[in-house]
């Protein structure tokens, strides 16, 4: 394969951290450009096992981030999910909201939106974790004040400034040390600004559980918002620890209940699925992601591109306490033009770049011998491929008129996309993705 397509592969490396007992090592991490020259993206695959505080200052970020919270049993994250979890959010650092997540769910951080404190109150069974970034490198913004002087500053910490705080002529590669050891932390010469939250009933500052008050807990409004924006009552309101507020109508948006896909793409793709189908499910999102379990072999897409977004593939092994557990092979194509692809085998936990233009597919899963997961994220809040209409389809013109025409092409091209997919049986419906219409692997499949 030319360097220009190798470099877009990176093979996930176990990273054995010491963040305590509470999150599952080791984990794997996506860290944009230090990973693939050129990434726009930053995402983790965390599991964690036992409540924690884990974010405790108010920041925001240049870029748009996603929080995603999951089920750390796929593919019915649904049904593997019992936890519960703070976390607040708001345009300024004075009108943060607190919003309590008690099913799976993904939140949109908007660029300059103040977030945190992140609060893992409850977890009894294991819970999957992604921050997805959407920048080549991770950094963050802060309010504090100096000790003595009391001057306040906005500090910026990041990717191109951080560095470990034990050592610093080496960067921080986020092994967690100073997070389970903060009694060995050098004293800081800034504390962080206060802030307020507009929702919890007149408590000015954040404790470990939250504005708990029994009497409110079972109140069925709630703010974990489905995607025709109606209120979700609560499950299982008795265990909450804090009452789900009211949000405003500008948080409200960013939060989204993952709907519970039943799907009938076949046994090689086990449902439910979850999936966040970015505008379609939410406002102005940025983000379009999939996690699905694939345990069977299969074929996947006709080759094709994206005009102007990028796209980055996950194959990861199907248990998140697990993820290097793998035994598939994959080839995967990329290539200038339709007509002249080149393949890469997969056997390892791999992230795939694919940069805006880039031809790419079919990806052919083989030799399945454990389920993995696929995950699809797409830099946009709308997914939508080009392909390359088949030549028996294309008009035939005479070489004599094309050359006398000044914006000739030798193909014609198809646009398929959220916006414009309606169901195969029945056109007034748009398209869901059931898999209804998929062809089964055993119809076109040889050995």
């Amino acid at each position: 394969m030319q360097e220009k397509y190798e470099k877009l592969f990176y093979e996930f490396v176990p990273q054995e951290t010491n963040w305590g007992d509470w999150c599952h090592s080791p984990q794997a991490y996506f860290r944009g450009e230090k990973d693939i020259p050129g990434a726009v993206m930053n995402v983790g695959f965390q599991v964690f096992k036992k409540p924690q505080l884990l974010e405790r200052e108010p920041h925001f970020h240049r870029e748009d981030e996603y929080l995603v919270f999951l089920g750390a049993t796929l593919p019915d994250t649904f049904s593997g999910w019992d936890a519960e979890v703070h976390f607040f959010l708001g345009k300024t650092l004075d009108t943060m909201e607190k919003i309590v997540i008690t099913e799976p769910t993904i939140i949109k951080l908007p660029k300059g939106y103040w977030h945190s404190p992140l609060n893992f109150v409850r977890i009894d069974k294991p819970l999957m974790f992604q921050a997805v970034v959407l920048a080549g490198k991770e950094g963050c913004i802060k309010f504090v004040e100096n000790k003595k002087t009391g001057d306040r500053q906005y500090i910026f910490s990041g990717d191109e400034t951080r560095l470990c705080v034990f050592d610093s002529h080496k960067s921080c590669n986020y092994c967690g040390y100073c997070f389970s050891h903060p009694e060995k932390l050098p004293e800081s010469p800034y504390t962080y600004v206060p802030w307020t939250v507009v929702n919890e009933d007149g408590v000015e500052s954040y404790t470990d559980t939250g504005a708990y008050d029994p009497s409110k807990a079972p109140a069925s409004p709630d703010c974990v918002i489905t995607p025709d924006y109606k209120s979700k009552p609560y499950s299982d309101a008795t265990k909450l620890k804090a009452p789900k507020p009211a949000l405003s109508s500008d948080i409200a948006k960013c939060v989204l209940a993952f709907p519970k896909e039943e799907t009938q793409w076949g046994d090689w793709c086990p449902s439910p699925q979850v999936y966040f189908r970015g505008e379609t499910y939410m406002e102005d999102a940025t983000y379009h992601v999939g996690y699905q379990v694939f345990a069977g072999p299969n074929d996947m897409e006709d080759t094709h591109f994206h005009q102007g977004v990028e796209e980055y593939i996950f194959f990861m092994g199907a248990d998140p306490m697990n993820i290097f557990d793998f035994d598939a092979e994959i080839e995967m194509f990329f290539g200038d033009d339709p007509d002249h692809l080149e393949s890469k085998i997969i056997t390892k936990p791999t992230v795939v770049r694919i940069p805006a233009n880039v031809w790419h597919c079919p990806i052919k899963f083989r030799k399945m011998n454990k389920p993995l997961v696929f995950q699809a994220a797409f830099l946009s809040g709308t997914w939508g491929t080009i392909t390359q209409a088949p030549a028996d389809k294309e008009p035939v013109i005479p070489q004599e008129v094309l050359d006398k025409m000044p914006f000739a092409r030798a193909h014609t091209y198809n646009y398929i996309g959220d916006n414009v997919r309606f169901c195969k049986f029945n056109d007034k419906k748009r398209c869901n993705i059931c898999g209804a219409c998929f062809p089964k692997p055993d119809e076109y499949l040889k050995d």
